[in-house]
């Protein structure tokens, strides 16, 4: 399977491809693989390195096999490192996914000497001197440009700190029992497709909007009625059946206009929402989109927490008030949904040390406060309130705009105002925003999407789950 997926990616398949290979089963791996590349046709040279007394069994296996085929060159000091050009590919194949110490001596020399000199690198399961789990490691770790990686994705995929050591990794099924998998106990988990498709909700012929959720949006001020806006559009297309918008007066033309669809309660301050009455017909209470700071909304937002009773959606300015008035943490309804940047949650919890310290606060915070929380960002982490962790597989860097937040808030509060629980709310709006940001970049790609792009995709990634629509 890796020799399929790396055809796919490399660049050309008439480049020299150089397999270096330490003694373990990595190593094994690096020369069965070596061994297919030549039966394909690609000129191929393999290089081992590391005390011979201690190559493992794969190892022995696969060396006596491809040695029939081709010379294996043996590294035994750095002068015997051979010379890479530009049209050298790399495949990292030193050490695996067992690695629990940092590489030094001849294996870090190798090392630093591919990382400096390689244009294009893949690793075999996980970049050697990497940790699987994430911790850090004082020693070499390879660069790779790609990990192809056996079955499931490492933690350490999952860590912005790390990206560098990993590159663009793909998964490759190796035919372990995935039910076996699934029963190992781990709080870290990834969310596919086939994860989500149970919890879309779905209409029945004589269903009614009121049947479809009635979501109270808490949301815009002077300037900044586009997240009210955002959040609205995307609360539609995420099939809410009615939307009330509650914004200041001034924003009341703003949007009727470019959401004709919602309704609007205006707040009677002109600039800044100073008060929110709660409706007990609704379903569920959005509040933060481009609300602003000023303390009469600080005011409003806290009291109005102190009054719902069901789990409520906070995003942006919300969670900065909160953050400012931390006693109201205890004050959320059980199973509320917070869903910071890591910028608001650094607000939130205080500073970290690492990307695995952030993980632990998190796992901690959802914990204490009994609360679902999604930190956002690549492989955006959806934690519920037993402290486990959900990392998502859909989205990209072109998400990474003004306002792309907001429509995460329209997603899930639509979500959960149609009745999904909390957390399956939260998972799937997540789900479902960075599978809308895949469709966005397809059409637009990453440097001329938008926000707006994201909203106009949702229904393709709404279908594309198959969900059933009348």
């Amino acid at each position: 399977r890796f020799v399929e997926r790396f055809l796919e990616l490399v660049s050309e398949t008439s480049r020299t491809v150089f397999v270096f290979c330490g003694t373990g089963n990595n190593g094994g791996d690096g020369l069965a693989i070596a061994r297919l590349l030549t039966r394909r046709g690609l000129n191929v040279e393999v290089f081992t390195i590391g005390d011979p007394v201690k190559r493992s069994l794969d190892f022995q296996s696969n060396h006596q096999r491809l040695s029939k085929l081709i010379s294996i060159q043996h590294l035994a000091s750095a002068a015997d490192f051979p010379v890479l050009s530009h049209d050298t590919v790399v495949i990292d194949g030193l050490f695996g996914s067992g690695l629990t110490r940092s590489i030094e001596g001849l294996y870090g020399e190798l090392i630093e000497y591919l990382n400096d000199a390689s244009e294009e690198i893949f690793s075999i399961d996980i970049a050697s001197g990497l940790l699987s789990d994430g911790e850090s490691c004082a020693g070499r770790i390879i660069k790779p440009n790609y990990t192809i990686t056996f079955q499931t994705p490492k933690l350490a995929f999952m860590l912005p700190d790390l990206h560098d050591f990993v590159g663009n990794w793909r998964c490759v099924d190796i035919g372990l029992d995935d039910g076996y998998i699934r029963s190992l106990p781990s709080i870290f988990n990834f969310t596919e497709a086939s994860d989500m498709v149970s919890l879309l909700p779905h209409r029945g012929k004589y269903s009614h909007k009121g049947h479809a959720g009635r979501l109270l949006l808490v949301a815009g001020s002077k300037g900044k009625m586009g997240a009210a806006i955002l959040a609205s559009r995307a609360a539609f297309r995420s099939g809410i059946g009615l939307l009330t918008v509650h914004t200041p007066a001034d924003g009341l033309e703003i949007l009727q206009t470019a959401v004709p669809e919602a309704m609007v309660s205006i707040d009677a301050h002109s600039a800044f929402i100073s008060s929110v009455e709660i409706d007990q017909k609704l379903n569920c209470v959005a509040m933060g989109p481009g609300l602003g700071q000023d303390p009469l909304t600080a005011d409003a937002i806290l009291q109005a927490i102190a009054q719902i009773k069901q789990p409520i959606l906070l995003d942006a300015d919300a969670l900065n008030i909160l953050s400012a008035n931390p006693e109201y943490f205890d004050l959320l309804p059980a199973e509320s949904i917070l869903t910071p940047h890591p910028g608001e949650f650094r607000r939130m919890v205080g500073k970290w040390n690492t990307e695995l310290d952030k993980l632990t606060l998190l796992k901690h915070f959802c914990q204490k406060y009994e609360l679902n929380v999604v930190l956002k960002g690549a492989h955006s982490a959806v934690c519920n309130t037993k402290g486990e962790i959900y990392f998502n597989s859909t989205g990209n860097a072109g998400m990474a705009t003004a306002g792309s937040g907001d429509v995460l808030t329209g997603i899930v509060g639509a979500l959960l105002a149609q009745g999904l629980k909390p957390f399956d709310a939260l998972r799937l709006g997540v789900y479902i925003h960075g599978l809308s940001g895949d469709f966005a970049k397809k059409q637009n790609g990453i440097l001329g999407m938008n926000a707006s792009d994201i909203i106009d995709s949702i229904p393709k990634a709404i279908i594309s789950l198959n969900i059933a629509t009348i």
